[in-house]
């Protein structure tokens, strides 16, 4: 069961958690005479992860309750984001959280959403 800071916001519905490549920060410099160009790795600096998934309640008032509190996490803070595969990403922040459909009805409420974090090294 996916979690972040060990609160279990995402149970309700299917969801997926997407990290994608590390990035590098390098500079290059060409001068003039020399052949090529000279890189001075930076290292590491961060990477992005990606989670999309399904809200769900049985009444629209306690699924407004659960998007605030995911919305809580955007708050400058970094926090451990755990996926279904027991996967642990330390050191993350919430950049975004967006529904990406309106509340709908249906059996129960629900409202399909995207986060994107930033995992710094």
């Amino acid at each position: 069961m996916s979690s972040l800071d060990g609160q279990n916001l995402f149970g309700s519905g299917p969801h997926t958690i997407k990290a994608r490549t590390w990035q590098r920060a390098i500079t290059r410099r060409g001068f003039s005479g020399v052949d090529g160009e000279f890189a001075l790795d930076q290292g590491l600096r961060s990477r992005v992860i990606i989670q999309t998934g399904r809200l769900q309640s049985d009444a629209a008032a306690s699924l407004g309750t659960l998007i605030l509190q995911i919305e809580d996490f955007i708050d400058g803070q970094l926090h451990t984001l755990i996926d279904n595969y027991s996967h642990t990403y330390q050191l993350v922040l919430v950049e975004n959280f967006e529904p990406t459909t309106p509340v709908k009805h249906g059996r129960g409420y629900w409202c399909d959403y995207e986060i994107r974090y930033r995992q710094l090294s």
